[in-house]
């Protein structure tokens, strides 16, 4: 005889995952199982499904990354004004070239401490940089390639490119990185070129991952490959209720 509860929702179970979803900021696919195993419902995949679905289409949840969910609506939208000029320029130049670039700027309204200054992150191939750098030079942009805090003659300013490899699998738009790209890369910035001490950067972190809703699964992947996952990965279990797998 098959279980009913394998087939259909239970009205009960459905109006609790409701709650729960409701204080979490963020979960994973494997807290929602884990919750309704907890209140004594068993459920097959399919019918996991079906409740996520529900959610979803009641705008309880919303996707946040493969296999994680938030409550928060909203993501966040790059208003790229600064950049559009620049972008236009390298692609006037370089039509076929694959690159992502982000500001500071963007980050604006996260910082604790008033910006004066900010600048620009520049992702381009390996080979084509230096051909960059050049080409940003002679249309008046401050530019430097692969610079580092301890290099004695690198003087940041205003608007400043600073150009580094492209890193495979970035997400971005219309040229301008993601979001989690842009968080990742900024916490490894930020020590490269002492930009900001990490305390700062972590109620930037916070204010973002609680203000807007992010791809999980994405941030801690990408920051696999820039390999700080273990520090990316401590942030969003400090500030998120989201659980990661091991």
């Amino acid at each position: 005889m098959t279980d009913k509860k394998q087939i259909g929702i239970n009205t009960e179970a459905y109006n609790k995952l409701i709650k729960y979803c409701e204080g979490m900021n963020y979960l994973s696919l494997e807290q929602l199982n884990s919750f309704l195993s907890d209140q004594g419902h068993s459920y097959s995949k399919e019918t996991i499904k079906k409740y996520v679905h529900n959610l979803k289409q009641s705008e309880v949840i919303f996707t946040a990354g493969r296999g994680f969910y938030s409550k928060i609506k909203n993501e966040f939208q790059p208003t790229p004004n600064d950049l559009n000029e620049l972008i236009e320029l390298i692609k006037t130049k370089y039509p076929l070239l694959t690159f992502s670039i982000w500001s500071t700027k963007l980050l604006s309204p996260f910082f604790h401490h008033t910006q004066n200054q900010f600048y620009i992150f520049l992702y381009a191939d390996k080979d084509s940089l230096i051909f960059l750098r050049d080409y940003l030079i002679e249309n008046n942009f401050k530019a430097y390639l692969n610079p580092s805090v301890n290099d004695k003659n690198i003087v940041l300013q205003n608007n400043t490119v600073i150009l580094r490899d492209y890193v495979t699998r970035s997400k971005e738009e219309n040229h301008i990185s993601s979001i989690e790209k842009i968080l990742v890369d900024f916490l490894i910035e930020s020590e490269k070129l002492n930009l900001i001490d990490f305390s700062e950067y972590e109620k930037l972190f916070e204010a973002v991952i609680t203000g807007y809703r992010l791809n999980i699964s994405y941030l801690i992947d990408y920051s696999e490959r820039r390999k700080v996952s273990n520090r990316v990965q401590k942030l969003v279990v400090t500030y998120t209720n989201a659980t990661l797998g091991k």
